[in-house]
């Protein structure tokens, strides 16, 4: 029951660090985002708790990196928000229009820290932001080179994601006509 009661903590400690990437994240932020209501010791306690079961189920001690900043080892870990950030990074909207499978931590909800849940509303809308860029460029490009067919395809996709936003909606009716 106590291990049942650290499942979401510890996916939280994992989205922490998955999205923190090289940077990393502190302790000191986990434990204010996690365990905001806990008393210092008790928190440290179940942050080490949680980074030890996450180590074990990665299979590898050395998955999370770092004492005071922690990170996940990108040659032992690899998420899809990394690659979906990298992939936005070095501009490739394709693969990232490929790589993105949905809002960030759908459904994934820690009621009891509020910071929590305000950090992944704001990553989520980022991520999302992020997404919808890419697909408005793969879009345009796609009209630009005259592949109509393409084009409109990827304006719906845009016009399902956001179908109040006018700019996607004249894009997918300009590529229809």
């Amino acid at each position: 029951l106590a291990g049942a009661a650290t499942q979401p903590r510890r996916m939280a400690v994992l989205a922490l660090l998955a999205r923190s990437g090289d940077r990393g994240v502190s302790r000191d932020r986990m434990l204010a985002m996690l365990w905001p209501d806990a008393e210092e010791e008790r928190a440290r306690n179940n942050l080490a708790q949680a980074i030890y079961a996450l180590r074990r189920d990665l299979g590898a001690d050395d998955a999370i990196a770092g004492t005071k900043e922690l990170r996940l080892e990108p040659s032992r870990v690899a998420t899809d928000v990394a690659e979906f950030c990298g992939a936005i990074t070095r501009g490739q909207a394709s693969r990232a229009a490929e790589v993105y499978a949905g809002p960030f931590l759908d459904g994934f909800h820690l009621p009891s820290s509020p910071e929590f849940e305000r950090w992944a509303d704001d990553e989520r809308r980022a991520l999302a932001h992020d997404h919808a860029r890419a697909l408005e460029t793969l879009a345009r490009g796609a009209g630009a080179s005259g592949d109509t067919t393409e084009a409109v395809a990827w304006w719906r996709r845009l016009a399902a994601l956001e179908p109040l936003n006018a700019r996607f909606a004249v894009g997918l009716m300009e590529a229809l006509a």
